[in-house]
């Protein structure tokens, strides 16, 4: 499965933020490039950076879609990939507290709200072929701690 894990659209508030995410997110998603069973091929996590939109509307929650792109885009013409088996959702930050975490702690803090996401994926895994989210929850939680990421979860989850 290929996992990728984005913190692509910020505003000047969190463009530091961005900054710090996107090279922690790379590392951690290609640790994750793995098999775990079931029908997701591709697993996109959006990690929301932009305040403003998350007043506008609630977190994209997880969708199962068995294409994604494949068309011409109307802007430059060129074909855009297509993608098999996808599963997609955002995650959104507590934007106080994340303005106010300091740089050392920022990847922390925002993986640890991934972490803590992925539950959903326990609770789709029958409807994704038998995928094991308990083995992908694993993997992400010793990536991190492999790169000195602390994750903050509750006593008892994987």
């Amino acid at each position: 499965m290929e996992v990728s894990i984005n913190a692509n659209i910020s505003d000047a508030s969190t463009e530091r933020v961005r900054k710090i995410l996107h090279t922690v997110f790379k590392v951690i998603e290609k640790d994750l490039g793995k098999d775990y069973g079931g029908t997701m091929q591709h697993l996109w996590i959006d990690f929301e950076l932009v305040e403003s939109h998350a007043q506008q509307r609630p977190p994209m929650p997880f969708r199962f879609q068995k294409r994604v792109g494949g068309s011409v885009c109307k802007l430059t013409g060129l074909p855009r990939p297509l993608y098999e088996s996808v599963g997609h959702y955002s995650v959104r930050p507590d934007f106080h507290k994340l303005l106010k975490t300091p740089p050392e702690s920022v990847a922390g803090y925002g993986l640890s709200l991934i972490y803590a996401s992925t539950s959903v994926l326990m609770e789709k895994q029958k409807k994704l072929g038998g995928f094991d989210a308990q083995k992908f929850r694993r993997e992400f939680l010793f990536s991190c701690r492999e790169h000195g990421h602390e994750i903050l979860h509750h006593p008892g989850e994987a």
